[in-house]
């Protein structure tokens, strides 16, 4: 028998919880995504907030999926009626700066290869719910910004 002990990778270093995605980057033929927040972006270590941006990479734009939900008659968010669309990382990228301001992260969660991202979405006035389904076969690398 052999034991295998769960080391803390440094994503637990980082916290994008409360980030603010101003801007967003996608490579079609290298699968490199970026995240770039306005502010948020937490050095948990640290307790201090850091300048930087977050790269995914080798991320899969047919497998990643965004779900987007609009509530219908209840604060975005809360429980009740939506309705909604279900899209490629694509469809989403290619509309993000068009019909998007900004993209608020509630929560990151990372399994194997895949990053679930949930937040809101600035569309105007409205707010909406979004869930990002991530696939990726690269790294997803913090880029912190020296002081």
């Amino acid at each position: 028998m052999t034991d295998y002990k769960k080391t803390k990778d440094t994503g637990d270093r980082f916290s994008l919880h409360d980030a603010h995605i101003i801007a967003m980057d996608f490579d079609y033929d290298s699968g490199e995504l970026r995240l770039l927040p306005q502010y948020g972006f937490v050095d948990t270590a640290a307790d201090d907030m850091v300048d930087g941006e977050v790269i995914i990479t080798g991320v899969s734009a047919e497998d990643s999926y965004i779900y987007i939900m609009e509530y219908k008659n209840v604060l975005t968010g809360n429980v009740g009626s939506f309705v909604g669309e279900k899209m490629t990382l694509t469809t989403f990228y290619d509309a993000f700066h068009s019909k998007f301001k900004a993209m608020d992260i509630m929560s990151t969660y990372h399994g194997y290869k895949n990053c679930f991202i949930t937040g809101f979405l600035s569309r105007g006035d409205e707010a909406l719910e979004i869930y990002m389904d991530i696939f990726y076969r690269g790294d997803f690398i913090y880029r912190v910004r020296e002081k």
